[in-house]
């Protein structure tokens, strides 16, 4: 179950495969330990009972909203760096922008989807899991997020290493790809904020 969640296409794994090809396969893991701080906070107004307000239409639209400018904001960087991306400068691991965890954050903050995967099936799974006390919790969390380093780990490796067999052409296009994506993305977002608060 925690990789069917994992595996799907979206943000993160867009700005997983972007950043790996800059910093190396360790992006895909310190992606997901910003995202797993993000859900462990997350998690846990959820089984005290904070996260309701995460229920409101007007809180959805909000998050829609702004998180879409982000998403917008970020494909554009990519492909306003894409002229001067050169293999030969890019040290793999080179601090270049935000930090992978901070990323793996903000992406996570930005996409509206997350909040309802949360809040539906997310939500589901930890009431059931609470029943069975705080192990069980820990448990449904674990797999989760093991779900998601796994599949993040595979994908920004694969990235890194596959990048010596890739002609720079190729991993232009890719980039350019990943980034196009994430501008949709963001104004999907956006339009879907718009028409709730309309």
């Amino acid at each position: 179950m925690g990789l069917t969640g994992a595996m799907a296409p979206g943000p993160l794994l867009t700005i997983t495969i972007g950043e790996s090809a800059k910093r190396g396969g360790i992006v895909g893991p310190l992606v997901v330990l910003g995202h797993g701080i993000l859900e462990l906070v997350l998690l846990a107004l959820i089984v005290f009972g904070v996260a309701n307000f995460l229920n409101n239409p007007m809180v959805f639209s909000i998050i829609a909203f702004l998180g879409g400018f982000v998403l917008v904001y970020m494909g554009y960087n990519i492909m306003r760096n894409l002229r001067n991306y050169n293999l030969s400068t890019i040290n793999v691991g080179a601090k270049q922008g935000i930090h992978p965890v901070i990323t793996g954050i903000v992406v996570s903050l930005s996409n509206p989807y997350w909040f309802i995967w949360w809040i539906t099936i997310g939500m589901g799974y930890v009431i059931f899991a609470r029943d069975l006390g705080m192990a069980g919790v820990l448990t449904f969390f674990a797999g989760h997020i093991l779900s998601d380093l796994v599949w993040y780990s595979f994908i920004s490796y694969g990235v890194q290493f596959g990048g010596k067999y890739l002609n720079l052409k190729i991993i232009k296009s890719i980039l350019f790809v990943c980034s196009f994506f994430l501008i949709v993305f963001g104004v999907f977002f956006i339009f879907k904020g718009y028409n709730f608060i309309r």
